[in-house]
């Protein structure tokens, strides 16, 4: 098999992926009824899948994990693949070309920092460059990836609404160094391969009922900290229209990236005062290390490296997605964060979504809402 080669990575400002892209609209695209998917099992991957397997013109979903995924369904067709191995290139690949699939949609990317992260790191970068391998080989037409805006950064000379083509910086937290990384690859793989039409999704933190990530967890614990003198605006999307938007990029000849946001922002403050937890500002000199005291105690799940998001923007412009994809979020980041937070309390007082752990994130099950827990 003709491999690509993996460039190191550099300490530079990275052009925008949607430079390479022409804007097609959402209207023109192919309707696969084989489409294979990695990160299945994680909450992102469980919901862009369980929206996948309700579609009547989708046959089979090839799944790519180690994990099985809590789809159950005879169209989901799991594959245990763990993508930092040596070989998982070439195994992916002939499972694309055996089953004749054209359509792969890239979710092995986690959603913010984490307590291992070389492992996550490794799972991301070197994952990302086996898949990309796969679908050179393969010849698959599209590939849509499940991404963040966090990959943007928090910085004081941030805009108001970060677009599309801003300029994205490599200097940063290993989590944020991480998906440049992977969008660097991204990049040289669209302007190298481009009879595939690479679409980047960069989602907003995920909320709703159902949402563990690293995000939901702060408004959930008892004690929340905060950076004295800041109150930065918060953008969130629910986990529904994550769900939409996904599909419509699936389903459209789209190329480059897209920022799926929720309507509107918040500030800090008020996500606080919603959760109607207690906050506990905590002076710059020393926030670092409070930070890191708390993840190292496991007080919560914060490290340092999440103390920038916590004093400066990294809200995105939506207005792409709307224009070229036609999504448009039903629910505000309000909305989306009271989702959570009153979930939460039903939970607090005897009720419960029923969900298998998976790690980071928990998914709801098909079919299942509030259950009284006797």
């Amino acid at each position: 098999m003709s491999k690509r080669s993996r460039k190191g990575g550099e300490e530079n400002p990275l052009s925008d992926i949607e430079q390479l892209a022409a804007d097609l609209p959402s209207a023109n695209g192919e309707v696969y009824a084989k489409i294979a998917m990695t990160g299945g099992s994680s909450f992102r991957g469980h919901l862009v899948l369980k929206r996948l397997a309700e579609l009547p013109h989708v046959r089979e979903i090839h799944v790519f994990d180690i994990k099985a995924p809590l789809v159950h369904a005879p169209k989901v067709i799991f594959h245990r693949v763990d993508l930092t191995r040596d070989g998982a290139d070439d195994l992916v690949a002939s499972l694309l070309i055996k089953n004749e699939i054209k359509c792969l949609v890239h979710g092995a990317l986690f959603s913010g920092p984490g307590r291992n992260s070389s492992l996550r790191r490794e799972i991301e970068t070197i994952g990302t460059f086996h898949i990309l391998n796969a679908l050179a080989e393969a010849k698959v037409e599209r590939c849509v990836v499940l991404g963040d805006t966090f990959v943007y950064g928090a910085h004081s000379q941030n805009p108001n609404f970060i677009s599309e083509n801003h300029s994205l910086r490599a200097l940063g937290p290993d989590f944020v160094r991480a998906r440049v990384d992977v969008e660097k690859q991204l990049i040289e793989f669209a302007k190298d391969y481009t009879d595939c039409e690479v679409c980047v999704l960069r989602f907003a933190p995920i909320l709703g009922p159902n949402s563990t990530n690293v995000r939901a967890r702060y408004f959930l614990v008892g004690i929340i900290p905060k950076v004295l003198g800041y109150d930065p605006l918060l953008q969130f999307i629910h986990e529904d229209d994550a769900a939409v938007a996904a599909q419509l990029a699936i389903f459209s000849k789209a190329r480059g990236a897209f920022n799926i946001v929720g309507k509107g922002v918040l500030p800090l403050s008020t996500g606080i005062h919603l959760s109607g937890r207690f906050p506990v500002p905590v002076a710059t000199p020393i926030c670092k290390t409070v930070f890191s005291l708390g993840f190292m105690l496991r007080v919560w799940d914060l490290p340092s490296a999440m103390v920038p998001f916590f004093q400066y923007l990294c809200v995105a412009d939506g207005n792409r997605a709307e224009k070229v994809l036609g999504f448009r979020p039903h629910y505000s980041s309000r909305q989306a964060l009271k989702a959570l937070i009153e979930a939460a309390r039903l939970r607090s007082v005897g009720f419960s979504i029923p969900s298998s752990a998976l790690g980071e994130e928990q998914p709801l099950k098909p079919n299942e809402g509030f259950v009284r827990v006797n």
